[in-house]
């Protein structure tokens, strides 16, 4: 079994995996980001099912479901726009992933009874 490495060594090798410029080569930030939209996008379809439930006269507690994911959105905008995401991420990069976030979160932005109809507009936020 190999033997443990101590601090000092775990320290370098972390350093040696970082990128020099401290950016995500946008590869990786291209397939991140495809991975987050699509969880968005299957966040809004289980609000719009839950919406859907809600219309059609069975329990659901449409408010808390998406108060949730209007948080859930608040804090990755504000992660987004954090000092080490902001070393992480390209200035393009960040632009993108913020505009998104933010775009879903306004389309959200209306009363619950309204939710359904605007829900498609933010899964199409999403997707563009």
């Amino acid at each position: 079994m190999p033997a443990a490495l101590n601090r000092q060594e775990m320290g370098a090798f972390d350093r040696s995996l970082r990128r020099p410029e401290g950016c995500l080569p946008q590869a990786a930030f291209e397939v991140a980001y495809h991975e987050l939209c699509t969880r968005i996008w299957i966040e809004l379809e289980l609000l719009a099912v839950a919406a859907a439930h809600v219309a059609g006269g069975l329990p659901c507690d449409l408010v808390i479901k998406a108060a949730i994911l209007r948080l859930e959105l608040l804090v990755l905008i504000d992660s987004a726009r954090s000092t080490n995401w902001r070393s992480m991420l390209s200035a393009e990069q960040s632009h993108t992933l913020c505009s998104m976030l933010t775009d879903v979160l306004a389309a959200l932005d209306v009363d619950p009874e309204h939710l359904l109809t605007v829900i498609t507009e933010a899964q199409d936020r999403v997707l563009s």
